[in-house]
């Protein structure tokens, strides 16, 4: 499986080729920084590493009196990648959601059948979960026994897993209304 920005880096040059400078400024755009630490080096590094690995290739090229630069595109074995690990990240509880939320920005990558087969799989185990959250918060305010931070953690937990279920549902019922996933892409949109 991908590294979150590995992922991010192939699903924007998945949508076009692009050069190193092309792509830092995209996930600026995406305002990564407030979902994790992501430095512009880290971009460049994993640039690196994704061409070592065969995930993307490089062509040099020179446009009229400016300077050389590399333009990226992604390789077949980039595209399989990319596609399991959206499909791996929609399934995969995420205790901070960002992986959850690269997969949503991706999701137009995945086919219908198969968006609807991994969310029904996550919704199914958010909903045991909360279940079982909900159990657990029910004992321990009956015993009174709970320190009242831990109760408070666990209705956290609960909320998480609440609105998960509501952004699910929320997916399902846009993927049920539109005929195919097209238009603007997260990439070329500014997200807060």
């Amino acid at each position: 499986m991908l590294s979150k920005i590995s992922t991010l880096i192939l699903g924007v040059l998945f949508e076009k080729e692009r050069n190193p400078y092309e792509i830092t400024k995209m996930l600026s755009n995406l305002n990564l920084r407030k979902w994790f630490n992501v430095a512009d080096s880290t971009v460049y590094a994993t640039i690196n590493s994704l061409k070592k690995q065969g995930l993307i290739k490089g062509e040099t090229v020179r446009e009229g009196s400016f300077p050389e630069k590399t333009i990226y595109t992604i390789t077949a074995e980039g595209e399989f990648e990319l596609h399991k690990t959206i499909s791996t990240y929609i399934e995969q509880t995420d205790p901070d959601g960002s992986k959850f939320d690269i997969a949503i920005i991706l999701l137009h990558h995945l086919s219908r059948d198969e968006v609807f087969q991994k969310l029904k799989i996550k919704l199914e185990n958010l909903e045991s979960s909360t279940y079982e959250i909900k159990t657990q918060i029910i004992s321990l305010e009956r015993e009174r026994t709970a320190a009242f931070t831990g109760l408070l953690m666990l209705k956290h937990r609960l909320y998480m897993a609440e609105t998960e279920i509501r952004t699910i549902k929320e997916i399902i019922r846009e993927f049920n209304t539109k005929e195919e996933i097209k238009g603007a892409t997260a990439f070329e949109i500014s997200l807060v």
